[in-house]
């Protein structure tokens, strides 16, 4: 059986919406919050959104953890 459960740390390749959600609204972001809500998936692909997480202002590491 695969496991499909993000990996963490400094391998980490995907990660939960839920936690970019709360990043975001944290800093007062709420529109860009609710325009990821919208637009992506409950578990997030780093490196294909790589782009728009960097528009966003979010350090994807720190989020991993």
């Amino acid at each position: 059986m695969l496991d499909k459960s993000p990996q963490t740390d400094a391998g980490a390749r995907e990660i939960d919406k839920s936690k970019v959600l709360a990043a975001l609204r944290a800093k007062g972001q709420d529109a860009r919050a609710d325009f990821v809500d919208r637009q992506l998936p409950e578990i997030i692909d780093i490196e294909a959104n790589a782009g728009l997480l960097r528009t966003l202002g979010l350090d994807v590491a720190e989020l991993a953890r």
